[in-house]
């Protein structure tokens, strides 16, 4: 357990800082950002997940020494380097001479866990392996990581994904092609155990190839998985998609059967179909499809923890302006109050020269609600884009985005849950840098977000990033100190940290008075009053259920504030 300080402005909590933390890296030039690699060779497929003080890690693969290894890089709040310079190299065993993808997730602990797949063992064939390292650059599970694939078979096996469950496990799926195309899914401890089985749990199909798995945690130790399912030969194949709820030992939850969710058939080998956690254990799911070459859609489903389809068989359609527009690449966000599902993406004319950024807000039924045809946040314009990525937090979504093709700028706008515009378009990395690719986001400390991509200013790829602040400033959040004015306040300890529900707060008062504890979230407002009034010198107790004023409650980090006549005393807690 560490402490943190924190500062009043105008009387109003704003922000948390690591203790001893100076001035931040952020850049707040559009024309500089963070450089976090750019060496001689090719720096590619930046990640990018949050940390509960409000920093990240970005990963990605590297070919600085001829071969591409997998490095990794802490920063904190304020995007200061807490592993060396140009990263931590996490594995430089063998890959084949063009890369497939991968997938990174931060536990409870702040630890990144970081699956992908390499031709290390005999054969050649790609295999499987994770690792877990923590916010010190500790190999939590090895220097080797752990051998998730089965070496004593043929098989290649591609882009892993990964999903922490509420109770610090985490869920591994893949697939492997060889004479079937199956799904593999394992499950590991904090501890680096294999809890289904040596080689995972396996699930094929006597009439169709398994493909493209994708997983989110959906409560304590169970977890949501998404994939396609294809007849026919490459590339005219007929997919459809299936989805199911898995327990903690690996059961389904939805059924003996696998749930059906689009029997359109017509999502092109090429669409990688994505889903997100709603945050009630349930899931929300996005997808484009061609049933011919001038016809995109995007479609959207939400299904609930129990398995209810909560829109229409297929999907809820985004856009019904079909004639002469095409929609493709969305980002959905969902927002718990209100039931309320948005999704993003990419606006093209028939002839694809046009370029522009629509989006749709669902009903919890599925209906559109921003009119057939969707709002418009970038008009149809000559230059192209790419990469919209959505993040939403406590107020609003921020909408980022590539605009260009060989001079590229990065750029984010921002939107109230109604639609309304907060401010337009801002640059975070200009065009004049040169072209830009794999833009990853997520969110920063105060309601801000954070950006990595892949960025040619120099030579052929190197890794930068960027903040943006929620008023559309760039660099160190202006509002944040790490000098606390009132400190004294007493003793304060949170047990257990991370907690998934009941902790035990004890305090000690150092002179009789008046006093209070309060929980606050990351955005800075108050979530309850635990005690106010007149305590005694000496030691205390509270507890708190995890629930706000409303008795709900949610994953996120939180911030203990013990307030007396002698000052103040912060800790940091995370619920997970």
């Amino acid at each position: 357990m560490f402490m943190n300080k924190f500062v009043i402005v105008s009387g109003i909590l704003t922000c948390f800082l690591l203790p001893g933390t100076a001035l931040g890296q952020w850049s707040p030039d559009s024309l500089q950002n963070l450089q976090v690699c750019d060496l001689t060779g090719d720096q590619v497929i930046p990640k990018i997940e949050s940390t509960s003080d409000g920093g990240c890690f970005i990963s990605w693969f590297d070919s600085r020494s001829s071969g591409y290894c997998l490095y990794l890089q802490r920063l904190n709040a304020q995007g200061e380097f807490l592993f060396p310079e140009n990263g931590l190299l996490i594995s430089d065993h063998p890959q084949q001479s063009w890369l497939v993808d991968y997938d990174m997730a931060v536990d409870g602990s702040d630890n990144a866990v970081l699956v992908f797949s390499d031709t290390r063992n005999s054969g050649g064939d790609l295999d499987v392996s994770a690792y877990m390292i923590s916010s010190e650059g500790t190999f939590l599970w090895g220097p080797d990581g752990i051998c998730l694939s089965d070496t004593t078979e043929p098989g290649f096996e591609p882009a892993p994904k990964v999903a922490v469950t509420g109770s610090g496990n985490c869920v591994v799926t893949w697939g492997k092609s060889d004479t079937d195309y199956a799904l593999i899914f394992q499950k590991i401890s904090p501890a680096g155990e294999k809890l289904w089985g040596d080689w995972g749990i396996s699930l094929t199909s006597a009439s169709a190839d398994l493909s493209s798995p994708d997983v989110v945690s959906a409560g304590d130790d169970s977890v949501i998985v998404l994939w396609k399912s294809s007849t026919g030969s490459y590339p005219y194949q007929t997919t459809y998609l299936y989805t199911q709820k898995f327990d903690g030992m690996g059961e389904g939850i939805w059924g003996e059967t696998y749930m059906l969710i689009y029997d359109s058939g017509a999502i092109t080998p090429w669409n990688t179909p994505e889903l997100m956690p709603d945050g009630g254990e349930g899931a929300v799911y996005f997808w484009y499809d061609s049933p011919d070459l001038s016809t995109f859609n995007v479609w959207v489903q939400h299904i609930d923890s129990d398995g209810n389809m909560l829109f229409p068989m297929n999907g809820a359609q985004a856009s019904t302006n079909s004639s002469d527009r095409l929609h493709m690449y969305p980002s959905a966000v969902y927002h718990p109050v209100g039931d309320q599902t948005f999704v993003f993406w990419v606006e093209e004319n028939g002839s694809q020269t046009q370029y522009g950024i629509y989006g749709q807000l669902f009903s919890s039924t599925g209906e559109r609600l921003w009119t057939d045809s969707g709002l418009e946040l970038v008009p149809i314009g000559s230059s192209q884009i790419s990469f919209v990525r959505a993040l939403s937090d406590c107020d609003g979504i921020y909408v980022g985005y590539f605009i260009g093709a060989i001079s590229t700028a990065l750029r984010t706008l921002r939107i109230e849950y109604d639609g309304s515009i907060v401010w337009s378009p801002v640059t975070l990395s200009a065009a004049s840098l040169g072209s830009k690719g794999s833009l990853g986001i997520c969110q920063g400390i105060c309601q801000s977000a954070l950006f990595a991509w892949k960025d040619n200013r120099n030579d052929t790829g190197g890794i930068y990033a960027q903040n943006v602040n929620q008023d559309g400033s760039l660099g160190p959040f202006t509002g944040i100190s790490d000098e606390s004015p009132h400190a004294g306040a007493g003793q304060l300890f949170v047990l257990p940290n991370p907690s998934r529900g009941i902790v035990t707060i004890n305090f000690t008062v150092e002179s009789g008075g008046i006093a209070s504890l309060e929980v606050y979230d990351i955005c800075g407002r108050l979530i309850r009053t635990l005690i106010s009034g007149h305590l005694e010198q000496g030691e205390h107790s509270a507890f708190w259920d995890s629930s706000d004023r409303s008795g709900s409650g949610s994953a996120g980090v939180y911030f203990i504030r013990l307030r007396t006549g002698n000052g103040e005393t912060v800790s940091r807690m995370v619920l997970f």
